[in-house]
């Protein structure tokens, strides 16, 4: 079968847009599909080197999708937004070849719009990751709706998709049409073979950015090295500065981010609440998948899913000293928690993975399709 790729987040060693993609292209591209990946047109040699291991690629988008709105107008951003890269994107789209089903790993309304103009025929599976903003009525989620309904109009073969059913929830209202599925989280596992015994070693993950507590990290984690406890900061955004605190073990781009979270007792995710309140993380999901233990705010959906699972405590905001007094909860309850943790993980993995994932997409624009 011949897939197209589209993402113009693929751009960087970092994020879901990297991470999520390449996992599904290697997935294709063993099962013996025609995979060809169309990322951004600024995409780093060495991403572009990752995903030619296993896929043609095409640099292609000009326009990165996080662009503040207020850069296309001050008072009409997000419109001015779809209206420019919608126009921008569907001219881009004329160098995609043709295929049997394109799927947007990450998908974006000027991205729906511009299908929507170019008369994309295939059937097209599109992933989102963050709350539309429905009940507050927002200016996005109007956004949402609007390119929707264009898509819905013209014909499109368009079905979205999540790897959380929140998020759904929260979609399936504006979607005009209801053609929304719940796949699968890309995660494998496998669960470390027996359970943690003690917390010596706390780790941090993913994207470092003040949306993830980079403000406080310095105050928090001079603390924890005073109180004798090993940490693991990870860094995959080569532009943002390492906290300068002593006796912390750095790492930047890994192959396998699985491995290092492994090692680790607790691993702490300081999300902004308000940010989280409806949007997952991939680093949550590696350590439902692995059984270590993992705290988060409550507010937010990495919060309410720790809590679910029984995996260890929440705090209160991102902040030095809530956080710690979580840290604080999970040394005096260690047992029960990385109990827990380990019990879930084997749960965790019989429900998801790279193949169920990669399977559920084609099978949504398969379903479509016919």
């Amino acid at each position: 079968m011949k897939i197209n790729i589209l993402d113009a987040g693929i751009c960087y060693r970092a994020g879901h847009h990297y991470d999520y993609g390449l996992k599904t292209v290697k997935h294709y591209a063993q099962a013996g599909h025609d995979v060809h990946v169309y990322g951004f047109a600024e995409m780093k040699d060495e991403v572009e080197a990752d995903f030619a291991a296993f896929a043609k690629v095409t640099r292609l988008f000009s326009t990165f999708p996080y662009h503040e709105p207020e850069e296309y107008d001050w008072y009409a951003g997000e419109l001015a937004r779809v209206r420019t890269e919608s126009k921008r994107i569907a001219e881009e789209l004329k160098g995609v070849r043709d295929a049997e089903v394109w799927i947007w790993p990450t998908i974006r309304p000027p991205e729906i719009v511009a299908c929507a103009v170019r008369g994309v025929e295939a059937p097209i599976v599109g992933c989102v990751y963050w709350d539309p903003g429905f009940e507050g009525e927002s200016i996005d989620a109007q956004v949402w709706r609007d390119s929707l309904l264009y898509a819905q109009d013209v014909g499109l073969k368009l079905t979205l998709a999540s790897v959380e059913a929140e998020l759904r929830h929260r979609f399936i209202r504006i979607v005009p049409d209801g053609r929304f599925a719940l796949v699968p989280h890309p995660v494998d596992g496998p669960p470390i073979p027996e359970r943690k015994k003690a917390l010596k070693r706390i780790g941090f993950f993913g994207h470092q950015r003040e949306e993830k507590g980079a403000k406080m990290m310095r105050a928090l984690l001079s603390k924890l090295i005073d109180d004798g406890y090993a940490i693991t900061f990870h860094n995959s955004d080569q532009d943002f500065p390492f906290p300068e605190v002593p006796g912390i073990d750095r790492l930047e781009y890994v192959d396998d981010i699985a491995v290092p979270i492994a090692a680790c007792d607790l691993v702490v995710l300081p999300y902004d609440v308000k940010r989280y309140q409806a949007r997952g993380s991939g680093i949550l999901m590696e350590c439902l998948a692995l059984g270590v233990p993992v705290t988060a705010p409550f507010g937010t959906l990495p919060g309410r899913i720790i809590e679910q699972a029984g995996v260890g405590p929440l705090f209160r905001t991102s902040n030095v000293n809530p956080i710690y007094g979580a840290i604080k909860t999970t040394e005096r309850n260690y047992g029960v928690l990385a109990t827990n943790a380990h019990r879930h993980a084997a749960k965790f993995c019989s429900r998801n993975g790279v193949d169920k994932f990669a399977s559920a997409l084609l099978l949504a624009a398969v379903v479509e399709a016919s």
